[in-house]
């Protein structure tokens, strides 16, 4: 039978304070959410949404201003987004410059904004106690701000390296795509996120004031009625409400209104983008311009459409798609650039290379499911339903958001969806079965409304690109989709005949509505007991079992890890090779059967590790075993099909090709864990032997690399020790009827890291792996050592003081690059101080030598602070490491962190956090001199990434002109195997 619930059956209802100051309404919540709610509207016209949460460690606000960038002037693209970064300086009240943002980060939060088309959304988190400060604080963005001349000039280059990063971003380059070929007369069309050109260099040959413009539009868009706010807050509800009057009460009623705009924005229909892409690989888009989902949002009609295209169960599209060999993904669903005039509905493809040579027979199946649907009984009250029952089932055990998160997301929807449904909303539960609205919509989605864009690394520039967009430097070409293509689709949507690509002659080529999902639970009871850590309950010479039973989320679910450790695995680049190539096609033949248990809230990994195989389960009690069985049921009856190995391959490569795509900075990460763990392949090497991997040998070495196996298991959740300990028994049973042995003691590989000698300074310099992409990098770790309490702790304070003194030196005064940072970072289970930079202004030489001189002044920092200070900030980090997990999976990734590393030290935190309360300013300071300042006992390991930068000239630049040479201490790695090969090991835990 399909599974059906009453809409209403396992909704709360909860007070929400009618805005208008009436009769209290109800607002529908999850049966989990033990949170208190209310609505309140304040006299200036703001309206709040206070929740009162009375376990929450971490206090977080929210304020969503209904004004983004579709409201830039003409002659200041990026305008809305600018205004946003300068905003968070200083105001009337808080003069000092960043003293918000150092607030936040002294009580253990984090801030941050975005600008959207229709709105700019600033939100923070703290620890709970210090929300009234650090509201009050945050109010002054909307009250008074300072909106410095001094500091436009150096945040317009903020704004210009965060537009930098975006410029090898293919998502980044197709939404800019879309908007050069849109309606020109439209805001849409203009480039949104802002460079030195449009807010500065351009402004100034032009003599306009961009700093009065600023203000302008601060003036022209600011105003209460035109925010929605979100406190959260362990004080009572009433508390909240005076906060929420005292903070918000002072912002300026303007008496504004929204900006409104046309719906005619989108690019005209039948239109054919062909692009070249940044990654490599192949890709299709279709979109139409449909009715925005909010204003149907109890109906959700997208939903529905989304459910079916985006199905990778039997039966379905991409089913189809992949076993004709032609895709390699495929999603469908409402696009993110839509705003609340006009709306995008998009079908997105991943292709492989025969499907690169079948696009018009890959866009007629698209249109022959579409056809389906439009038949009788393709718009069904049944399938709407089940939709509509996982999503409430999602909705029924939904556990806890961040809270900074929740905040975000909560102010964005009070803007557009109603305050009783506001929760239901977030969380995509349609209401409403509207068959003549599902019918309307899927009207739309016709081969005549369609727009196509045709991303492949395959075109040649300019034969097949000769156009290139202005702002992101892509090539491409745009004209009328061929009308041979367009008569094929309307047969193919119209259900007339065989679709075009269909051997067999069937009208819709075998595809259908889903079928009934197997994987939706009906019981949801929990078990009595629960832990707050792991114990040991069962061990053989196989594996090692660990349980936690954990109800106190109040959620029916249970994880499950299983690393299967074989030293086969990883032994050389052709073993690792061939175990990634294992987990992709498990994956591969797992896709029918894991979709419809994914919608059904269940979810696996298979991922291989540098130990071997690690399997990993999510989800429902009730009906995770028949998953867990099925992947296993894949792994151990494991067989290689020719073409699916042939594609699986093929995307490998693609992924081993689309790394030199990443950031400059991931990529510093990346050689950084390269060159310091010892069991760690380079990419290259993955490169170099993978066309000699076969089909035909891929088996032997499947039954090879399970030949000898130790297992590390962790089950945790709503499942008792008898289940826990019934599964192992199962899996064992099975392995060692297949002529498996258990991996003896003698043979196990353990993961380490180099112990690097004192004092070093190795320096890893490469150019960067993508001759495109002009930004540099720099990474540098400062070895600390081995897991230790009392160390990690010192670690962790130091990345706590000092994060955000390296953000407002390097970013915000030496305007060094966007994206910089200082922390702690683990290798493994080895400690290290990382900072890193990103640049498109100076070479990662150049950056280097700003860290250096950095590090002393923050010595000279943390050895000056006020004892009383310092002792505010021990207390808030300590505070920080005590806040209790929001989610069941956080509490069991923890846990299993502490199992795969071998460090067993469940009891972390407060062992930690009582480390931090004890360390003195003197043993602070100390520890940070010995470990990042002296150069004669510093140990650390730098990763400069180069890109095409070139440093400015000295007439231009002054003091900051020239990069500093190699330093004398300097021990230059040319080759990362062989620095690795002459250094001492720390031990492993296991």
């Amino acid at each position: 039978p399909r599974f059906q619930i009453n809409p209403y059956s396992m909704v709360h209802a909860r007070e929400s304070t009618d805005l208008g100051g009436g009769a209290p309404g109800l607002l529908r919540c999850p049966t989990t959410d033990e949170n208190g709610y209310r609505f309140v509207k304040l006299d200036n016209g703001l309206q709040v949404l206070l929740v009162h949460d009375p376990k929450t460690d971490k206090a977080a606000v929210a304020c969503d201003v209904r004004v983004g960038s579709l409201s830039d002037p003409d002659d200041l693209p990026g305008l809305a987004h600018f205004l946003e970064h300068m905003l968070f300086y200083s105001s009337e009240k808080y003069p000092v410059e960043d003293e918000y943002s150092k607030f936040i980060s002294k009580h253990g939060g984090q801030t941050n904004a975005f600008t959207a088309s229709e709105s700019t959304n600033y939100h923070f988190d703290v620890n709970w106690d210090a929300l009234a400060p650090a509201l009050d604080r945050f109010a002054q963005f909307f009250i008074c701000p300072l909106i410095s001349r001094d500091g436009v000039d150096r945040e317009a280059h903020a704004v210009d390296s965060e537009h930098g990063k975006n410029l090898n971003s293919d998502a980044w380059k197709a939404l800019q795509l879309w908007k050069h070929t849109a309606n020109p007369d439209h805001p849409f069309s203009r480039f949104a996120t802002g460079n030195l050109e449009t807010l500065l260099d351009g402004p100034a040959r032009k003599n306009v004031e961009v700093h009065t413009r600023l203000k302008e539009f601060y003036e022209k868009h600011y105003c209460s009625q035109l925010m929605r706010a979100v406190i959260i807050g362990r004080e009572s509800l009433d508390d909240l409400q005076a906060l929420a009057s005292s903070a918000f009460g002072p912002v300026p009623c303007r008496g504004l209104r929204a900006p409104s705009f046309s719906p005619e924005a989108t690019p005209r229909a039948g239109l054919l983008m062909k692009a070249v892409p940044e990654r490599s690989g192949h890709t299709l888009e279709l979109q139409w311009r449909v009715e925005p989902e909010l204003k149907h949002y109890d109906a959700a009609p997208c939903q529905y459409f989304s459910h079916l295209l985006g199905d990778e169960g039997e039966g379905s599209l991409f089913a189809l798609l992949k076993a004709r060999g032609w895709a390699t993904d495929l999603c469908a669903g409402e696009s993110g650039t839509s705003f609340s005039a006009a709306s995008i509905f998009r079908v997105r493809i991943g292709l492989t290379d025969a499907g690169q040579e079948h696009v018009p027979e890959v866009t007629s199946l698209v249109f022959s499911y579409l056809g389906m649907l439009r038949q009788p009984g393709g718009i069904s009250h049944q399938v709407w339903e089940d939709a509509r029952a996982l999503a409430q089932l999602r909705f029924d055990f939904a556990e806890k958001m961040a809270p900074s998160s929740y905040a975000t997301t909560l102010a964005g929807a009070m803007q557009v969806y109603g305050r009783h449904d506001l929760l239901l909303a977030i969380h995509h539960v349609p209401q409403r079965y509207d068959p003549e609205l599902l019918d309307t919509v899927l009207s739309t989605l016709c081969p005549s409304e369609a727009r196509v864009l045709w991303a492949s690394s395959s075109f040649q520039v300019p034969t097949d690109c000769p156009l290139k967009e202005p702002w992101y430097g892509t090539a491409h070409s745009a004209g009328p989709l061929p009308a041979e293509w367009l008569t094929h689709w309307e047969a193919a949507w119209r259900g007339e005949g065989a679709a075009l690509g269909d051997k067999d002659g069937h009208r819709f080529c075998g595809m259908h509505l889903p079928p009934p999902n197997p994987y939706i639970p009906s019981r949801f009871d929990l078990i009595k007991e629960s832990s707050s850590s792991p114990a040991k309950i069962h061990a053989t010479p196989l594996y090692t079992l660990w349980h936690r039973p954990e109800t106190g989320f109040k959620v029916p679910k249970t994880a499950i890890y299983l690393h299967l450790r074989m030293p086969e695995a990883y032994l050389t680049p052709r073993a690792a090779v061939s175990t990634q190539l294992i987990s992709r096609l498990l994956t591969d033949k797992l896709s029918e059967v894991a979709y419809p248990a994914e919608l059904a809230g269940l979810h696996y990994g298979v991922r291989a590790t540098t130990s071997g195989m690690l399997l990993s389960f999510w989800g429902h009690s009730h009906t995770l075993p028949r998953l867990v069985q099925t992947v296993l049921d894949s792994l151990l009856e494991f067989e290689v099909l020719p073409d699916r190995f042939e594609l699986a391959k093929e995307h490998q490569a693609k992924d081993y090709a689309n790394m030199r795509h990443e950031q400059p900075y991931q990529h510093g990460l990346y050689l950084l864990s390269v060159g310091l763990e010892a069991r760690r392949w380079h990419v290259r090497d993955y490169e170099a032997v993978l066309p000699g991997v076969m089909g035909d040998s891929l088996r032997a070495f499947q039954t090879a690399m399970l030949g000898t196996v130790r297992i590390d298991a962790l089950i945790a959740g709503n499942v008792p020790a008898a289940d826990a300990r019934a599964l192992l028994q199962a899996l064992e049973a099975r392995l060692l009827a297949g002529r498996c042995s258990p991996l003896p003691a003698s043979q196990r590989t353990e993961a380490r890291v180099v112990a690097l000698p004192s004092p070093m300074r190795a320096v890893h310099a490469v150019p960067g792996p993508n001759p495109a992409n002009d930004n540099s990098a720099v990474v540098v770790a400062f070895q600390a050592g081995r897991d230790d309490v009392r160390r990690n702790a010192l670690v962790d304070l130091v990345g706590h003081l000092g994060k955000r003194e390296a953000f407002h030196t390097l970013r915000t005064v030496e305007q060094l690059g966007y994206i910089t940072h200082l922390s702690a970072f683990w290798t493994l289970t080895v400690s290290n101080i990382l900072v890193l930079i990103q640049s498109s202004a100076h070479s990662a030489r150049y950056l280097q030598s700003r860290i250096d001189a950095f590090l002393p002044k923050l010595a000279d920092s943390l050895r000056g602070m006020p004892a009383e200070e310092y002792a505010a900030h021990v207390e808030e980090l300590a505070k920080a490491k005590l806040e209790k997990p929001k989610r069941l999976r956080d509490a069991v990734n923890t846990d299993w962190s502490e199992i795969d590393d071998g460090t067993l030290r469940f009891p972390r935190k407060e062992l930690e956090a009582a480390a931090v309360r004890s360390i003195t300013q003197e043993e602070l300071v100390a520890f940070f001199e010995d470990t990042v300042v002296n150069p004669r006992t510093r140990r650390s390991y730098s990763v400069l990434v180069e890109g095409n930068v070139k440093e400015p000239a000295p007439e231009a630049a002054g003091s900051k002109a020239s990069a500093a040479p190699p330093t004398a201490d300097e021990v230059l790695v040319s080759d990362q195997h062989s620095f690795k090969r002459g250094q001492a090991l720390y031990a492993s835990f296991l």
